[in-house]
């Protein structure tokens, strides 16, 4: 058997084995195979290598206008016709390539390019991502080390800023609350004062009257007081009982009983005793018409020393200021007092019982008074007498209690006014005012002058529709009005924690942002003049940069909320600068600061607007800062990239930015592509055995090979 199998392998009569036939076979299968994978590989390379270069030149028609500030858009006429012309000039159909020959030769049956709209410069990421690229070497240059040194080397927080912040604000407030709380208890010391003299004086005087001396029995014209009735009573009955007893009497004596009858009709009490309406209008004042000091309304006296006492809340900073504090016995005080004053002398309650000499203790003032005129009708001179001398006393115990009371707060009071309103203290605050006055005015500069450059309205409104085209949020009219001082402390304190917040994250937490706040300073940057009486200053043409920082579309106003944010940051570095941290020596030392900030703020607005435009700055050499010369636009690259730090404040910015690009260059963003994507379809024709390659990941038709490959280009 072993010779048989010998015999038929190794047979030389010269035929074929037909196991040999058996293994050839799949290996010239599988070289086939092999070659016409590979030269699909290699026409695929060329397809994808031809698109690449195609596309890069078809992208090479950018807008010159856009790449002029550093922005890349297509701008030529038909990228799909440009593509395919590079597309066929790079094979072997083109007469450039005709008679070259390869082992793949592929061929090219569709090549199409088209834009992706939604990736045109206007969207917010591309847009982005070009300018960060543009600026990514430039900016840090550009920024320079004066800034860094000037965010970086301090030990300052945003607590510190805070703690400065509380003190300031609580001092203005509530030196504010305190000429608030006194002008209402001014108002109801108009009405305390007369009131009190009632008890001292005027009913004793004008409705008791003068104890009657005279050795003249004859009743005389005008009397009305009680003193008076009680003094001629026993005359009016002689003469009464001589009328009775019809004897004749003479005109004198018939004139003599009119006159007491006329006397005991005047009443005079009712006149001089007009309590209602203090009784109404003094807690009104000092509490509300409720009348509840633990709940008073609001704009009275109390509502107003209840914020101050919150706002002082055991301070150890405030502390200068407890002296001119009034606590909540001054309030109840004069309102119980004059409470009791009132009840006691009222006259609309009825006379309940009858008095006698013995009880007459029993009844108020104003029961007494009925009484009287009772006592006087009945004829019983006694009992008048001792009304009389039972009202003497209880005004005498009212003048001594209440009034007293009344008058001891009173007096308190005007102590602590009269502190709060001393002579160097008003001296300062008018120099404070006087200061703030000074600093609006040279800030307000811009409405003397904002006629001026009404010209540039047409343009902001252009820049505002170009906005609306790109789905923005159109610009503001903004205010220039002028802001309380107590406003213009809070406004700010806000700005600069914006400052000490971002530079706390600086560089890191705004870094593109930054890069983007230096493309708009590199091109369409704040130029001079920066005087605040020049209309220049004010002008689009030389404040673009400013536009694109804050939005508004009122001409000149963008450079005028420039100049406010950098006045604010200005004054509370100042006021910094004072030592404010360690309190201030009561109301004198705080408006002492407060003035002293204003000024040279002021100064320093006026150093930054004229002649060199530099400013040496520390705001922070309290808080071991250095020192750096500041400029405009280093100001301006600030407050941009404090600005910076909010995502809708951004997207706003970025759409000002591409109106001014748009207004400049006359280049519509949203129809300015950026990205695009080329399709290509080819084929190669198979050497070998077509179905072989139905194995491979495309498509075989007939003895070709199929392409569909697809490729995207940006800049």
């Amino acid at each position: 058997m072993k010779k048989k199998i010998k015999r038929l392998f190794l047979k030389d009569k010269g035929s074929v084995s037909i196991y040999a036939i058996i293994i050839i076979l799949p290996i010239f299968v599988l070289n086939a195979l092999l070659i016409d994978t590979l030269r699909i590989l290699s026409a695929e390379r060329q397809i994808d290598s031809a698109m690449e270069t195609a596309l890069r030149s078809t992208m090479s028609h950018f807008s010159s206008d856009l790449a002029d500030v550093g922005l890349f858009a297509y701008g030529g006429e038909d990228a799909g016709t440009d593509f395919t012309t590079y597309m066929n000039n790079q094979f072997y159909s083109s007469s450039e390539l005709s008679g070259t020959q390869n082992l793949s030769r592929p061929m090219i049956t569709s090549a199409t390019a088209s834009f992706d709209t939604s990736r045109n410069l206007v969207d917010y990421s591309v847009f982005r991502h070009q300018v960060v690229e543009s600026m990514k070497y430039q900016a840090p240059v550009q920024m320079g080390t004066d800034l860094f040194d000037l965010l970086t080397n301090n030990d300052i927080s945003v607590e510190d800023v805070e703690k400065a912040e509380e003190l300031v604000e609580n001092y203005e407030e509530i030196l504010d609350l305190m000429k608030k709380r006194n002008a209402e208890i001014d108002k109801a010391i108009e009405q305390l004062t007369p009131y009190n003299k009632l008890i001292k004086e005027d009913i004793g005087a004008e409705v008791i009257g003068k104890k009657v001396t005279s050795d003249e029995e004859t009743i005389p014209e005008g009397i009305e007081t009680f003193q008076q009735l009680v003094f001629y009573l026993d005359r009016y009955q002689e003469l009464k009982e001589k009328k009775e007893n019809e004897e004749e009497l003479t005109s004198d004596e018939e004139k003599e009983i009119t006159s007491y009858e006329d006397g005991v009709k005047e009443k005079p009490y009712k006149s001089v005793i007009d309590m209602e309406i203090y009784h109404t209008d003094i807690p009104k004042h000092l509490v509300g018409s409720n009348r509840d000091v633990n709940n008073p309304a609001s704009g009275s006296a109390k509502d107003y020393n209840d914020q101050i006492n919150e706002l002082m809340g055991g301070s150890e900073s405030l502390e200068e200021l407890e002296e001119f504090t009034l606590n909540d016995e001054f309030f109840t005080d004069i309102l119980d007092n004059e409470d009791q004053i009132y009840e006691n002398i009222r006259f609309d309650k009825s006379l309940e019982g009858s008095p006698e000499q013995g009880n007459l203790g029993n009844f108020s003032v104003g029961q007494l008074f009925l009484a009287f005129y009772v006592a006087i009708e009945d004829g019983d001179k006694a009992l008048a007498d001792a009304i009389v001398q039972s009202i003497e006393n209880k005004l005498g115990n009212l003048k001594k209690g209440q009034v007293k009371k009344i008058e001891d707060q009173m007096q308190k009071y005007d102590k602590v006014k009269k502190a709060l309103e001393n002579v160097d203290i008003q001296a300062e605050e008018e120099k404070a005012d006087e200061s703030f006055g000074s600093l609006w005015a040279e800030l307000n500069k811009y409405n003397d002058i904002k006629n001026q450059i009404s010209g540039d309205n047409q343009l902001y409104a252009e820049l505002d529709s170009i906005i609306a085209e790109y789905d923005g949020v159109t610009g503001q009219g903004g205010d220039d009005e002028e802001s309380s001082r107590l406003q213009f402390i809070k406004d700010a304190f806000e700005r600069f924690k914006e400052f000490v917040e971002f530079m706390q994250g600086f560089p890191t937490s705004v870094r593109n942002e930054l890069y983007i706040n230096e493309y708009i300073m590199a091109n369409y940057g704040s130029k001079a003049p920066y005087e605040l009486a020049s209309a220049e200053s004010y002008a689009f043409s030389t404040k673009k940069a400013q536009y694109i920082t804050y939005g508004y579309n009122v001409a000149g106003m963008n450079y005028f909320m420039f100049m406010k944010d950098i006045a604010l940051i200005l004054f509370v570095g100042n006021l910094i600068g004072q030592g404010l941290q360690g309190g201030f020596a009561g109301p004198l030392g705080f408006f002492k600061a407060l003035s002293g900030a204003l000024i040279t703020t002021l100064q320093d607005v006026n150093t930054l607007t004229t002649g060199k435009y530099t400013l040496q700055w520390n705001p922070f050499k309290t808080f071991g800062g250095k020192g750096v010369p500041i400029n405009m636009p280093m100001f301006l690259r600030i407050i941009m990239a404090m600005k910076s730090t909010n995502e809708t404040y951004n997207n706003e910015k970025a759409r000002r930015l591409q109106a001014v690009v748009t207004k400049e260059t006359g280049v519509h963003l949203n129809n300015s592509p950026s990205y695009i994507e080329g399709n290509v379809q080819g084929r190669v024709k198979l050497w070998f055995i077509p179905q072989l390659a139905e194995v491979l990941p495309g498509n075989v038709e007939g003895s070709y090979y199929i392409f569909d490959r697809r490729k995207v280009y940006s800049y």
